[in-house]
């Protein structure tokens, strides 16, 4: 069979990255099943040593790629400003406020309604389609700029993005690790008694949850969870909480609050009386995290859409 080779150094902008989610950006059209068939025949090889999925690509590696030639034209033949292969849909929807810029770093002020990530019912209305229209960041045939973190789709507030390789891979790494501290806001049904307290119970997915069931609940055999809440003022039968995580599950205060008796307004998933719209009434108001390149803390705050001071 026809194995052309193809070879390739290991950029500063590359370094950092798992084997396999490089090539897997590098080969848009393969299947991942198949780049791992290739690893393990040895047709994939990193300074002449079989490639593994897990390993760390440094400055400077080579990667040798003996492939047949059906295969080797999925690898994307890009400059190094255009980005890579990924459907391009055109943005809809409000656009989110630019809190923070720099050339590694993006933070947003995310309207409620609009996604993290593309997928399916998006339809344009998300961050990732957002960046790529408006041509915002860095980009090479194996990276493009995208969220460090995600906000639901129902929640608005501030979201960070790595505008370069470096830039994501430290925040990914600050959020990973713990070293990013949120807090939040929301209005919820009732008034917490006693008005100040924790929410600690482990967390647990659901795995084939409707779209009208909890996606995540509280069960022994869940993930630990712990969350912070403040009443910080009250009107009738609503509360304003101040929240903040002291870990980051999925769905995590929305989950909390309902397990407390407390819904968030408009969060009909979790046990709201009725919809709010596009969202519900909860908002990262606060985000604080070591710049990826320099170290330094950066802090943020935004403040509440009208709709939480109508509502409470």
């Amino acid at each position: 069979m026809d194995r052309p080779a193809l070879e390739h150094n290991i950029t500063e902008d590359e370094a950092g990255q798992r084997l396999d989610r490089w090539l897997r950006k590098l080969l848009p059209q393969m299947p991942l099943g198949a780049i791992f068939r290739h690893m393990r025949a040895g047709r994939i090889r990193v300074d002449g040593a079989k490639g593994k999925q897990d390993l760390r690509l440094q400055k400077g590696m080579l990667v040798r790629m003996e492939l047949p030639k059906a295969d080797l034209e999925a690898v994307i033949q890009a400059p190094p400003q255009r980005a890579p292969l990924r459907a391009s849909v055109a943005f809809r929807g409000v656009e989110p406020e630019i809190v923070f810029r720099d050339e590694h770093v993006l933070v947003i002020n995310k309207p409620a309604g609009m996604r993290s990530q593309p997928g399916s019912g998006a339809g344009g209305r998300d961050i990732v389609s957002w960046l790529d229209s408006r041509k915002i960041g860095r980009r090479s045939s194996t990276f493009a700029p995208a969220p460090a973190h995600r906000l639901d789709r129902g929640t608005s507030g501030l979201v960070a993005i790595g505008l370069s390789p470096a830039g994501l891979r430290g925040l990914s790494a600050a959020f990973r690790e713990d070293r990013a501290h949120k807090i939040y806001l929301a209005v919820v049904h009732g008034i917490p008694k006693p008005g100040q307290g924790s929410i600690d119970a482990p967390l647990l997915e659901v795995l084939g949850a409707k779209a009208t069931e909890p996606k995540v609940v509280v069960d022994p055999s869940g993930k630990s969870s712990r969350t912070d809440y403040e009443v910080t003022r009250s009107r009738g039968d609503r509360a304003l909480l101040r929240l903040t995580l002291h870990s980051g599950r999925m769905h995590q205060i929305r989950a909390h609050l309902a397990h407390l008796g407390h819904p968030i307004m408009g969060d009909v998933r979790y046990g709201a009386k009725e919809r709010l719209g596009d969202g519900f009434l909860l908002h990262a108001t606060e985000l604080s995290l070591p710049h990826p390149i320099t170290g330094v803390l950066l802090t943020f705050r935004v403040e509440v859409p009208a709709s939480f001071v109508r509502s409470c």
